[in-house]
């Protein structure tokens, strides 16, 4: 099992530095409907969330997933469940869990983000808990 959990957080950490690249150089339109959706549900504006906490949580899965790929896959794992987690958080209660597939004003909206989001947390958990005990 534990075998398998280590190609799991290589998949992992592929994952969150594909994830983390999107944010960086994609198109991506999640941040601009939480800053928008956060004025709108509870009144709160914060103009810094896109860009600034774009790229923050860039970072933080650019970070995770160097740390899964070199072999620090409870390191690795632990931010992956924090910054997967915060995602999950945020999709339940403020943009929701059907999103726009893209920054287009008539895109559709899918649930495929959040899905990705809680497999994704799934597999995160298991590589922290399959490697809690080891050295790496």
């Amino acid at each position: 099992m534990v075998k398998y959990a280590k190609w799991a957080g290589y998949a992992l950490g592929l994952f969150m530095v594909m994830m983390g690249a999107m944010k960086i150089f994609g198109d991506v339109p999640i941040f601009t409907l939480l800053e928008n959706n956060l004025g709108s549900k509870y009144g709160i504006h914060l103009s810094f969330i896109d860009p600034q906490f774009k790229y923050f949580t860039a970072v933080l899965e650019l970070i995770a997933g160097a740390l899964l790929l070199f072999g620090q896959r409870f390191k690795g794992g632990a931010l992956s469940v924090m910054v997967i987690g915060g995602a999950i958080l945020t999709h339940l209660f403020v943009i929701g869990i059907f999103t726009p597939e893209s920054s287009a004003p008539d895109a559709a909206l899918s649930p495929m983000l959040f899905i990705m989001a809680a497999m994704s947390f799934l597999v995160a958990l298991w590589v922290t808990g399959a490697s809690r005990s080891k050295t790496n």
